[in-house]
């Protein structure tokens, strides 16, 4: 049973990162337009402040697949129906499917932004696409994009995932056929990224609850602290990778 992404995966998240960090310098001022990091911007509000939103995160991972050997569809119709409004069960839809070289699907592929509290009663968007990554016949990946975090960010986020993905499966625990589910989280502001692969053992005996606890620290602007101890890699934007107490991966 396969138990990781397909490297080539985990290599166009790396390359979607990079995108939205030059992306950002680039909204900035402080950046050309160069090939080999896409050519998105972000737009701003009429305060100026720029909008950070899962759509940003969409188009990079895109430009970032254009500059490998995948290929992709964009809102992909499930395989099976849903019923998430409504008396009716229909089928719902995928942002983004990735296919080999050959045109066969791998992996789907749901974008999100923001941070969200566990103090918050009802987290629906999140178990929503949670469980059309989980209960899809393919890996799922969950690309998440946080404009800026401060030390307790990134956990409480795992934590509403962790609480998410358990609903799911103890409401379909005879319907998960995920062989597992990446997570990758993106910080722009502060330049990096964290990624971990959940190996689903099955239907009735999915572990999905354990995501662990990262020892992050951060700074105003980076990343002052990061390891990897609880599964998780951490990728540093090419300015931060000289912090000895980062391990960016390869």
């Amino acid at each position: 049973m396969v138990n990781a992404v397909d490297p080539r995966i985990s290599a166009a998240c790396t390359r979607a990162d990079d995108g939205l960090w030059a992306a950002l310098a680039r909204s900035q001022g402080g950046d050309a337009c160069h090939p080999a990091t896409g050519k998105l911007v972000f737009p701003a509000y009429r305060s100026d402040r720029l909008r950070v939103s899962e759509q940003e995160a969409r188009f990079a991972f895109v430009e970032a697949l254009c500059s490998g050997p995948l290929l992709y569809s964009v809102e992909v119709p499930t395989s099976k129906r849903y019923q998430f409004a409504g008396k009716s069960h229909l089928s719902a839809q995928t942002d983004l499917s990735i296919h080999d070289p050959a045109g066969n699907p791998m992996c789907n592929v749901e974008f999100k932004a923001k941070g969200f509290s566990p103090l918050g009663k009802e987290h629906f968007p999140i178990y929503k696409d949670l469980q059309k990554l989980l209960r899809e016949p393919r890996w799922g990946l969950w690309f998440h994009l946080l404009e800026a975090v401060n030390n307790s960010t990134i956990n409480d986020l795992l934590s509403v995932m962790a609480r998410e993905m358990e609903r799911v499966r103890d409401e379909f625990s005879t319907d998960i056929e995920a062989p597992g589910l990446t997570i990758h989280i993106c910080v722009l502001k502060h330049g990096f990224s964290i990624q971990r692969d959940v190996a689903l053992a099955g239907t009735a005996g999915a572990s999905t609850s354990s995501l662990g606890r990262l020892d992050l620290e951060v700074s105003r602007s980076g990343l002052v602290k990061g390891n990897d101890s609880s599964g998780w890699a951490v990728h540093a934007r090419s300015d931060r990778a000289s912090n000895h107490d980062v391990q960016p991966t390869g």
